[in-house]
């Protein structure tokens, strides 16, 4: 079984699933996570310092779909290559358990334009 990490902020407040509002993630890799699809993967955040303390599973989840998307360079949306539409980025930050679309923008800021893969943790699609 595949393990994802996850930031505590992302985690109810009973510390046993994701918030109710996410309802996937957003990795890089889509060949490595395509191989994934239709299983059971476990959920997990650190127990101190990433990748140098032991981690806590809380729970496990079925990766029902795993879609294509692209970081667009224009700040209002990303683009799923599945069918070209863009997603608008306060739909994305709400669905990826941000509060609003500026937490979700300083987020990825760090992270390069290209392509990037939505974990789908329901049958929800864009």
């Amino acid at each position: 079984m595949r393990h994802i990490s996850f930031k505590p902020r992302f985690i109810n407040a009973a510390g046993i699933d994701l918030l109710p509002d996410k309802i996937h993630t957003i990795r890089q890799n889509f060949d490595y996570w395509k191989s994934y699809e239709g299983l059971e993967v476990a959920l997990f955040t650190w127990e101190g310092v990433p990748y140098k303390s032991k981690h806590h599973i809380f729970c496990t989840k079925k990766l029902y779909h795993v879609q294509k998307v692209t970081k667009s360079e224009v700040a209002d949306f990303w683009k799923s290559l599945d069918d070209k539409n863009p997603i608008p980025i306060k739909t994305i930050a709400i669905n990826d358990g941000f509060k609003n679309h500026c937490e979700f923008i300083d987020w990825f800021v760090e992270y390069p334009f290209g392509e990037y893969v939505i974990l789908h943790f329901t049958d929800f699609r864009y």
